[in-house]
């Protein structure tokens, strides 16, 4: 019997009928839980997953009808058969009425009708669970969308903003303070690139001290940073990535103040095609890693930047040679 087959549970106090009906559906490779009282059945159906119940109306104790009852009060989305000795209309209309999906007389003559009903049954609970499965997925990407949508409205506000200031430092801290902002995180700060461009120099900050800042000196080669400026590509590092990329995380976090659990993003600042920094946005408040659409909304707000400061730089140069 395969441990992923449908499990089904049969309650009924005659042990003979629930040998027989027991034995019926094991004979098909199902796996079987047996019951000969209502109150032992709740239990046990509590407690473990079923896909099908069977149980007999008369049974000592709690009636099968309320054990029924039960049942749908607890868990609706588990089938439940009722069996019995009488054919009466007015107990059929009852059982169907607390949510029985199914009713049988015994004794049941012809193992082909208890088979076509666990057939249907089980059918239908498929197909119930594909449908949920497909509405969880479009519900998902939905999500998503709006997410992105959301994300392409905030992106275009940003840039409007960015782009309303023709001051470079404006334009580096809305940068950090921004995106920071969006994407709900502990910290970030930008590192440039210092006149010989041999180090890097922190320049703007969220949630890092002052002193960090202001000690703060990185060999471009070095660390989280250098890695990213030299292969001129963005690094998303979640918790699973810390051991692999360790021994950049402690060049350029010897004191561990910077990157912040569950993970960070990293992404080069280009200038005219050069990389001139680094934006590093560090740690979810809610706990949650960065997604791929974090990652295109940083890229995005980058370029942004960049085309901001190019900008800003033509003004001056202008202003220069006025």
């Amino acid at each position: 019997m395969k441990s992923d087959a449908p499990h089904i549970l049969v309650v009924d106090d005659s042990p003979t009928i629930l040998k027989a009906i027991s034995d019926l559906l094991l004979r098909k490779g199902y796996r079987v839980t047996q019951c000969e009282s209502a109150e032992d059945a709740i239990r046990i159906f509590l407690k473990e997953e079923f896909d099908l119940v069977f149980t007999d109306i008369i049974l000592p104790g709690m009636s099968g009808l309320n054990l029924l009852k039960l049942m749908k009060e607890s868990k609706p989305y588990i089938d439940v058969i009722v069996i019995s000795s009488t054919s009466s209309s007015f107990t059929t209309i009852r059982a169907l009425r607390f949510g029985a999906y199914d009713y049988l007389v015994k004794p049941i003559d012809d193992e082909n009708i208890l088979y076509n009903v666990v057939d249907r049954t089980l059918e239908k609970k498929g197909l119930q669970q594909r449908n949920e499965r497909l509405v969880a997925e479009l519900s998902l990407k939905n999500r998503k969308l709006r997410e992105a949508l959301e994300m392409m409205k905030t992106t275009n506000r940003l840039f409007s903003l960015i782009s309303s200031t023709l001051d470079v430092g404006d334009i580096l801290r809305m940068l950090v303070e921004k995106a920071v902002e969006q994407l709900n995180a502990h910290k970030g700060y930008l590192l440039l690139l210092d006149k010989t461009g041999g180090h890097f120099l922190m320049k703007f900050t969220v949630g890092v001290s002052h002193e960090t800042a202001r000690k703060f000196r990185l060999p471009c080669d070095r660390g989280i940073s250098g890695l990213v400026a030299s292969s001129n590509k963005a690094l998303r590092i979640d918790v699973d990535d810390v051991s692999k990329y360790s021994k950049y995380l402690e060049e350029e976090d010897l004191d561990g103040e910077l990157f912040a659990i569950p993970g960070s993003i990293s992404f080069p600042l280009r200038i005219k095609d050069k990389v001139a920094g680094v934006v590093n946005i560090c740690g979810r408040k809610e706990g949650d890693v960065f997604s791929d659409t974090d990652c295109e909304f940083i890229a995005t707000l980058a370029n942004h930047a960049a085309i901001a400061l190019n900008t800003a730089g033509q003004f001056h140069m202008m202003r220069r040679g006025a």
